[in-house]
């Protein structure tokens, strides 16, 4: 059993699929089956069911998969032990949407002045493929929203952020009353009035039913947080648009498209503005709690060590 057995293995539990697995290791697909065969030979066991041409992964596999993952970071690790000797390495840093529209770029800024020996490479996406990246070592340390409690992962909790609700001034479901009894029926969009009726009284979520909305993908940090609140509300969302671009969402509500769903931080700009009226939506359950984590088994090099205390430092 070699290292190239696992890396064949954790690829093709990433893909999902032969020819993508072969695609990505540049290797034939029958070379990529007969490195399965032979770990599945080698431990007696089968790491994969077939099923209606779909292929599903064991608990056998499981568990192979994460002794795979980090017998083949430590190995990766080793390559920047040895090299770092006292120098200042890069650090891969990963972000989601939000955090890192809002406070990635002056951590950055601020970081690279304290420290501009030590060269930083971000990345922002969704927090999903955030996740996956940090668990297959493409990732020194991600910043993520409302991070589960996974035993491969370090959390340093860094600051909260409430989800703001907007719409354009134009926008033609905007409430008549910012109130309403809890015995009420919901609200639905018929209910709603002509826009420009607004009071600071905060609303319940429910008067979302009905009203199209402007949301981020699924897997987004976002997106999980307001499917889980609609599940919890009974309330079925209207998606007029969803995209893995805030700022094409951005422009969607500027055109009173639908409501979007901001941090306060950015959400600031278009209200002072006047490009956008924030609804005062019940907010308690749209607090995003941001933490940055890393994978237990991480080798920290000097480099990294200095990002996470600056990190400590500036959110204590």
């Amino acid at each position: 059993m070699t290292l190239k057995h696992l890396n064949i293995f954790s690829e093709f539990c990433q893909a999902k699929s032969i020819t993508k697995a072969a695609e990505k290791l540049n290797m034939a697909q029958p070379a990529v089956s007969n490195a399965i065969r032979e770990l599945e030979s080698y431990y007696g066991v089968k790491l994969f069911d077939r099923m209606n041409r779909r292929i599903y992964i064991t608990e056998a596999g499981q568990t192979l998969l994460k002794y795979a993952d980090s017998i083949l970071l430590q190995f990766a690790e080793s390559k920047t032990i040895l090299r770092d000797n006292g120098s200042f390495t890069e650090i891969r840093i990963g972000s989601n949407v939000a955090f890192g529209t809002d406070y990635l770029p002056r951590i950055a800024s601020d970081f690279e002045a304290l420290y501009p020996e030590i060269p930083l490479r971000l990345s922002i996406f969704g927090s999903a493929r955030i996740k996956e990246a940090l668990l297959h070592n493409q990732l020194d340390f991600a910043i993520v929203d409302n991070a589960a409690e996974m035993e491969e992962l370090h959390c340093l909790p860094l600051t909260s952020d409430e989800m703001t609700a907007l719409c354009s001034p134009d926008f033609p479901f905007l409430p008549k009353q910012m109130a309403k009894p809890s015995s009420a029926p919901e609200t639905d969009a018929a209910d709603l009035p002509d826009a420009g009726e607004q009071t600071a009284t905060p609303l319940p979520i429910t008067v979302l039913n009905g009203i199209p909305l402007l949301l981020r993908e699924p897997g987004s940090g976002s997106r999980d947080l307001l499917d889980h609140l609609f599940h919890q509300e009974k309330i079925i969302p209207v998606i007029a648009a969803e995209s893995s671009s805030t700022q094409a969402l951005i422009e969607l509500a500027l055109r009173g498209r639908g409501v979007i769903f901001l941090s306060s931080t950015s959400a600031k700009f278009y209200t002072d503005a006047g490009l956008l009226i924030a609804l005062p939506l019940d907010s308690r359950e749209l607090t995003r709690n941001y933490s940055l984590v890393y994978h237990r088994q991480k080798y920290l090099t000097e480099s990294m060590k200095r990002f996470l205390g600056y990190m400590t430092d500036t959110f204590s």
